[in-house]
């Protein structure tokens, strides 16, 4: 079957599950699948790569990608900030942002899901643009990825009891909204120009974003730029649309949980009593696999990684470290993308865990050759 009929039948079955969701649930969810549909497609079309650009600043030193991911927290948080002013979102829910509390066990699992996404190759959205490619080891990476948020999500309620963590923002450290949306900007600059110098002082050189010869467009495909563009305003557009962000390891969650059900397992949980695409990040994963599908037969490129038995172990360790650290510190957009963008402390304080936990999982990557 050729690439161009595949891309019309996805097409055609996008429009399909996204009708369904508006029709079955309503008209939230349908806009919301829609949006999902184009984060899949573009972190596909783009190779908006996170776990990629953190791993060649640890490595290389090579800043290109972080910076151009510090601007699209830039772009979030003065689009989130404009948002958060407001009460409510478009469809009556509380307008909250991505805020989460910080305690030891958010700062021992961040550390942990920073190992698990150098492992797997990817975070939580880069395992779902890559399994909507079709790339069989990110499809064990999300098998494992949902495995260990099913362990840590048993394991919860207890260690929030015993470790009760506290909710810090911008705002609460500056007075108000918007001058907590100023000391953010300073933290992503002073952070920019810091990986701008940690390059420059070991290359001699600072790889250019805005002055290459093909910005937004190169290849017959987005830039990186231009993804990180487009993600942050399609973040901000689910932000007007449903009072907070995209998340991917909820959707994940949620999914393992049915099924678990199937063979016995968390039949007692209260979720399973209401309907799965109820949850509108579900029906947002479901789509951006759709939408990253559609990518790949746009533009008949086939991404493979190769399966060697290294590649294999790797996928399913690093899956589950990523599922166990993301029940409780979210991932890389959820966690530090959107926390920052938020006013949320703990996004910055993700950033050092996790890069911190990167540094274990790349050396662990050279131990086992993937």
């Amino acid at each position: 079957m050729n690439e161009k009929l595949m891309s019309i039948i996805v097409a055609l079955v996008s429009v399909i599950f996204i009708f369904w969701l508006g029709h079955a649930i309503g008209l939230k969810w349908a806009l919301m699948g829609t949006i999902g549909f184009g984060l899949g497609f573009t972190l596909s079309f783009s190779r908006f790569g996170i776990v990629f650009g953190w791993r060649e600043m640890i490595s290389r030193r090579s800043s290109y990608y972080v910076r151009i991911h510090l601007l699209t927290i830039l772009i979030e948080i003065l689009l989130f900030t404009t948002l958060l002013s407001f009460t409510h979102a478009i469809f009556g829910g509380k307008m909250v942002g991505n805020i989460m509390a910080i305690s030891v066990p958010f700062v021992v699992w961040a550390f942990v899901f920073g190992i698990g996404m150098q492992l797997a190759g990817a975070c939580a959205s880069g395992t779902l643009y890559c399994c909507g490619e079709g790339r069989p080891l990110f499809w064990i990476v999300l098998v494992f990825y949902g495995v260990g948020t099913l362990i840590s999500n048993a394991f919860k309620p207890e260690l929030t009891a015993i470790f009760p963590g506290v909710a810090i923002t911008a705002k609460d450290i500056t007075g108000n909204l918007w001058s907590g949306m100023l000391l953010n900007i300073l933290l992503v600059a002073a952070l920019y120009f810091l990986f701008s110098y940690l390059e420059f002082k070991k290359t001699g050189n600072i790889s250019h974003i805005f002055t290459r010869r093909h910005v937004f467009w190169k290849d017959g495909r987005f830039t990186v730029l231009t993804g990180g563009i487009l993600i942050a305003v399609l973040n901000s557009t689910v932000v007007a649309l449903h009072g907070s962000a995209w998340t991917v390891t909820g959707a994940i969650y949620e999914s393992a949980l049915r099924v678990a059900s199937l063979f016995g397992l968390f039949g007692d949980d209260p979720r399973l009593a209401k309907p799965l695409f109820l949850n509108p990040m579900v029906g947002m994963f479901v789509a951006g696999l759709l939408g990253a599908a559609f990518s790949r037969y746009l533009t008949g490129k086939h991404p493979s990684s190769p399966a060697s038995a290294g590649r294999i172990c790797a996928s399913v360790l690093g899956g589950l470290l990523m599922g166990l650290g993301g029940a409780y510190a979210a991932c890389n957009l959820g966690g530090f993308f959107d926390g920052t963008a938020s006013g949320s402390l703990h996004g910055w304080i993700w950033m050092v865990m996790a890069l911190g936990g990167s540094v274990i999982g790349i050396r662990l990557r050279h131990a086992i050759n993937v």
